[in-house]
């Protein structure tokens, strides 16, 4: 695939052809009438192998004819004519084409093999392609709309919008303006058979002209590139917010592990964007207002949401929709309830949200002074002031009430959005009015405003931590030997020589070894069988518990022994002869290897709880401390960890340190690697074990590309 510092360049191409042009299309006329609608200072040329004059002016009958450098070709053609085009725009020396023909992957087998002949062809002529099966690009912050159909009016800005569907991408677009909410860039992408929506974005986050992008997404294509697409973003201080769609089953399913089934594809997705600092909505206007929002704001300082209104019924909605999107209203500090005292009625109460009641109606600069008391509070990063906008229907009495306002709502250092409650067109008569006033950020809509500034608090706050994983010793991958499961006794001896903790244990082979054994470790014990065939040795009654003398040892290992006779095919090993333990927190940590997103790490509680609660939180390697310690966070069995009942809490410390071991170990083992699943992996207090641990490899040889 071409660079994208090569593909910055097909953003903004000086010229532009369109090819197949046509009277009778109206993709053609909608295409052509853009250029003229939206400024673009280039020249069009048109091509129709029937030459003549088509949109008023003349038409070549092929790229060949025009005689002047061109940087663009947009491809109107069918999806039969498309390689001929291509030949055609090739021999002009046009090196970038946006196809806008369907037909081809989108519909099956026949779609999938001629994609890949034009994208062969494209390769082997020099072109990329941005398509088929999309409608293009606009670049409105240099003016050049190469968009297949007529488009839509749209507002100059900041934030870019990429998405794999072209009608989507325009709809994302109307509907920020809408919102008064300007764009620099609308790109479709399409089928991608050559450049996808990670890379769009990596050449938009680049340009100092786009300070936040909104990615519509079907697919991610290539976990590593869009890892790099976000840390570059998270260096650039510029959000990404995402709406990722679909989901589909792991392309290898780990049957032996129950970590496998821990890892959900739309769970580690989620998991995967929240921790590469990317912000996930669930909706198109989600997409649109937190984007927006971010493009006009950039990072948040250290706080949350402060709210004011002179309604005690928004303060109501405001608490309430706060709460159910996990959106925090801090308590204000004393300095700025004494201050807000001293402005309003005593009949206010001071708190957040501030409900500055119809004193504030009545006398404006009650509003305008509360909203910087609020702005100033040193735990608000951002302000919601609730109060209608200025609509030419309201007329000048609205006007002259927020002329008063407008010092705090323009004038803070916290951002503040004047915040319309119910979503709305703003209208041009609106803007005029917002910029009259000197008003820069207004937004409709509360319950979404509510989610987007949650949304840019949590980017914010993510922004100023430290995700940086932790160095990783040398490549271990040798250990795979022949491949397939590693027993009990194999996994465990791993893990000790590479410093993760294992309760005391010892591998014996016969009767007389488990009796000498268990005289060291003492009792009671725990007896188990020892067989890479048998990975869930208690469901075959493979391990028995509480055994506590010389003899009982004895007849334990021949009990666990008769357990692998009785199943099929299996293949002893000795004995497992370990100490017993009981009390304490029984967690499950887990190393699973995914296709797309590649070693992906599972933290849960562990023991039976793991097939009863499903309470497991996911992140993908390398992992930092940082992010350990926020998955453990994240578990709704966290008050277990922090001790309950008279029991002791865990020393968090030594669980983050020996789940960061497991996790580089994972990582040095290698691409030959499916698997490490530590069940239960026993927290209490400072002290940290494993109690049973269980490695999977995949068969030395095989195909499988491991990202």
């Amino acid at each position: 695939m071409t660079g994208t510092h090569s593909l910055s360049a097909l953003l903004a191409p000086r010229n532009v052809v369109i090819v197949g042009a046509s009277e009778r299309s109206a993709w053609s006329a909608g295409s052509f009438s853009n250029f003229a609608r939206l400024g673009f200072e280039g020249q069009v040329y048109l091509v129709n192998r029937k030459g003549g004059t088509v949109h008023g002016q003349p038409a070549h009958r092929s790229c060949a004819e025009i005689g002047e450098q061109v940087d663009l070709a947009l491809l109107l053609v069918a999806a039969e004519a498309v390689p001929n085009a291509l030949r055609d725009i090739a021999a002009a020396g046009i090196r970038f084409a946006v196809v806008l023909a369907a037909g081809f992957d989108e519909i099956g087998a026949n779609g999938r093999a001629m994609q890949q002949q034009i994208t062969e062809l494209a390769l082997e002529l020099g072109v990329t392609c941005v398509g088929p099966n999309c409608l293009g690009f606009i670049n409105l912050v240099d003016k050049v709309p190469a968009w297949s159909g007529r488009m839509a009016e749209l507002t100059t800005g900041a934030m870019a919008v990429v998405s794999q569907s072209g009608a989507t991408a325009h709809t994302i677009a109307a509907f920020a303006a809408q919102q008064n909410i300007g764009v620099s860039h609308v790109v479709s992408t399409g089928n991608e058979s050559m450049v996808d929506t990670t890379t769009m974005a990596t050449i938009l986050i680049e340009d100092e002209r786009v300070r936040s992008v909104a990615m519509f997404i079907e697919s991610i294509r290539d976990a590593r590139t869009f890892r790099s697409l976000a840390r570059r973003a998270a260096e650039l201080g510029k959000p990404i917010v995402a709406l990722k769609i679909g989901s589909s089953e792991l392309a290898a399913e780990i049957a032996q592990s129950h970590t496998g089934a821990l890892v959900g594809d739309d769970r580690l997705v989620d998991a995967a964007l929240r921790q590469f600092g990317v912000i996930r909505v669930r909706s198109l206007e989600q997409l649109v207002m937190t984007a927006g929002l971010l493009s006009r704001t950039g990072p948040l300082a250290t706080g949350d949401l402060g709210v004011v209104s002179m309604s005690g019924g928004a303060c109501d909605l405001v608490a309430d929709r706060a709460d159910a999107s996990g959106v925090r209203l801090p308590i204000l500090a004393d300095a700025t309830r004494a201050r807000l005292a001293e402005l309003l009625p005593e009949f206010c109460t001071l708190r957040n949200p501030l409900d500055s009641t119809g004193a504030a109606s009545a006398k404006p600069e009650l509003f305008r002074d509360s909203i910087f008391a609020i702005a100033d509070d040193p735990s608000v990063a951002i302000v919601a002031a609730i109060h209608v906008h200025p609509t030419e229907e309201r007329g000048e009495a609205i006007k002259a009430r927020l002329r008063i306002d407008a010092p705090a709502l323009a004038g803070s250092a916290t951002p503040v959005i004047l915040l319309d409650q119910t979503i709305a067109t703003i209208d041009p008569g609106t803007v005029r009015n917002l910029e009259e006033l000197g008003i820069p950020l207004a937004m409709t809509g509360l319950d979404h405003v509510v989610e987007a500034a949650g949304h840019a608090i949590w980017w914010s706050r993510w922004l100023r931590k430290d995700h940086l994983p932790t160095a990783s010793a040398p490549d271990l991958s040798y250990l795979a030997g022949a491949g397939g499961v590693w027993s009990e006794a194999e996994s465990l001896a791993l893990l000790v020589e590479h410093g993760v903790p294992v309760v005391p244990y010892a591998h014996v082979r016969d009767e007389e070894a488990a009796v000498e054994a268990a005289g060291r470790l003492g009792s009671p014990l725990v007896v188990k069988l020892v067989s890479p065939d048998i990975v869930h040795k208690s469901d075959v009654g493979g391990v028995l518990l509480g055994v506590d003398s010389p003899e009982a040892v004895r007849r334990a290992y021949r009990q666990v022994q008769a357990a692998v006779l009785a199943v099929p095919g299996a293949q002893s090993e000795g004995a497992l002869i370990s100490s017993m333990r009981s009390g304490g927190v029984e967690m499950i940590v887990g190393v699973v290897r995914d296709q797309q997103w590649g070693l992906t790490l599972a933290v849960g509680l562990g023991g039976v709880l793991v097939h009863v609660i499903d309470d497991s939180v996911l992140r993908t390697l390398p992992v930092s401390e940082t992010d350990v310690r926020q998955m453990l966070s994240e578990l709704r069995g966290k008050a277990l960890l922090d001790g309950v009942r008279g029991s002791k809490p865990v020393d968090l410390d030594a669980l983050v340190a020996a789940i960061l071991n497991v996790a580089s170990l994972a990582e040095r083992l290698g691409d030959s690697l499916e698997s490490i699943e530590i069940n239960p992996f026993r927290v209490e207090g400072s002290t940290v074990e494993a109690l049973d641990a269980s490695i999977v490899w995949a068969p030395r040889g095989s195909d499988e590309a491991h990202p």
